[in-house]
């Protein structure tokens, strides 16, 4: 039998208190084979009660969306208000590397947890907090949610057809772009660690990281594109028709990306080198965007000839990204979809089998997938609180009484 490949990560502990801000980080950590310890309120994550649910059933086991992000992890539940749970807690950051939680400013601290108490039981400990504003500075108290960070990022000017209303993403992209960050961040510090010894923390603010995440080129276009004297950059609007446009063909849709002059001269050439196209004004960017409905009326002769895959193989030929828009059922079917083996199965004790997707990465040297599903409310109580740290099961059951697990 071939030796199984160890993830990037594996060997380190993480202790989980990470709520709908910063589910994707531990998630990201633990696909990446580092042991996470999910820790929850005995009443269980909020995120458990997020449609949609497995079978349409309403239940806390059966959410999809905790489903996904808390594969591969372990469970217990903890209740940080008691003190005996922070004793409990105490006791876990000695035997583990990191520590994510995503509480409010202050409220850490206000119940003796904050990292200046936290180093001095483990000095190697990295601590990432992800918050909607920082730790510091004049938003740090303000109240925040993903919409909100979408919003404040910029992108949601750009999101939805030019004679509407602007649209958010499907989903948490702003909690999610910050959740990366601080994904990354942890991995740079345990590498850090490792050539210093010394632990580390790490304050991840969401609206920093939206800005970052979802609509990076107004930090450029602010920073480096303004003469000076000169007035900032106009605001921008909904161009997406435009810029990247979607084109019906025989079996669906189609989205086209020809930024360049040369993705523009390998998309002319796919059509056959239309007399109308080959004018020179056309390889100019701008007017291509002020002449965009001249252009969809060309192409959509073209592509109306054709199917996704035939367009999605010519572009690759040629040098310009052609790519179909499936639908849910034609993502899992497609032949990219199936030679990537981006779905695997998972078998969950109470929503059943179901299959679920893979990380979005592939390397060859590390191992990188799902191999547990998302645990049950206080599923590795036992496994944790028995076996290494020696409470009895009638110890067990008095802290449950009390409200403490």
């Amino acid at each position: 039998m071939p030796e199984k490949m160890e993830g990037a990560l594996t060997g380190y502990r993480v202790l989980d208190l990470a709520d709908i801000k910063g589910t994707y980080c531990t998630k990201m950590i633990a696909d990446m084979g580092a042991e996470v310890i999910k820790i929850e309120n005995p009443d269980g994550d909020p995120t458990r009660n997020i449609p949609p649910f497995a079978g349409d059933i309403p239940h806390s086991e059966k959410s999809l969306y905790f489903l996904y992000r808390n594969a591969n992890k372990q469970g217990i539940t903890l209740n940080l208000e008691t003190s005996d749970g922070r004793t409990i807690f105490k006791k876990l950051i000695e035997g583990a590397d990191v520590l994510v939680e995503t509480y409010s400013p202050g409220y850490m601290k206000s119940i003796g947890l904050d990292y200046e108490v936290l180093k001095e039981i483990n000095p190697e400990l990295i601590m990432a907090s992800i918050t909607d504003f920082g730790q510091t500075g004049p938003y740090k108290d303000w109240k925040g949610s993903d919409i909100v960070a979408y919003c404040m990022s910029g992108a949601m000017i750009s999101s939805g057809y030019p004679e509407g209303s602007p649209c958010r993403l499907p989903g948490t992209p702003a909690y999610d772009s910050a959740a990366m960050s601080a994904a990354i961040s942890i991995t740079l510090s345990l590498f850090h660690r490792g050539t210093t010894g010394k632990g580390q923390y790490i304050d991840v603010s969401v609206h920093e990281n939206a800005r970052m995440g979802l609509y990076p080129w107004l930090l450029p276009m602010y920073s480096y594109n303004v003469n000076p004297g000169s007035p900032p950059p106009g605001p921008e609007g909904r161009l997406g028709t435009a810029l990247y446009p979607i084109y019906p063909c025989k079996d669906g849709k189609v989205r086209v990306v020809a930024l360049t002059p040369r993705q523009w001269d390998a998309l002319v050439k796919i059509l056959g080198e239309p007399e109308v196209l080959m004018l020179p004004e056309w390889r100019e960017f701008y007017y291509r965007i002020g002449n965009a409905d001249a252009i969809y009326a060309i192409i959509i002769g073209f592509t109306m000839e054709y199917t996704m895959v035939e367009l999605l193989e010519a572009g690759h030929r040629e040098g310009v990204p052609i790519v179909p828009i499936y639908d849910i059922k034609g993502f899992v079917d497609s032949p990219h979809t199936k030679a990537r083996e981006f779905f695997t199965e998972i078998d969950h004790p109470v929503a059943g089998k179901y299959q679920t997707p893979c990380p979005p990465y592939k390397w060859t040297e590390t191992s990188c997938q799902i191999n547990e599903p998302a645990p049950c409310l206080g599923q590795h109580n036992e496994n944790i609180y028995c076996d290494e740290l020696g409470y009895s099961k009638d110890d067990l059951s008095a802290l449950r009484r009390a409200g403490v697990i």
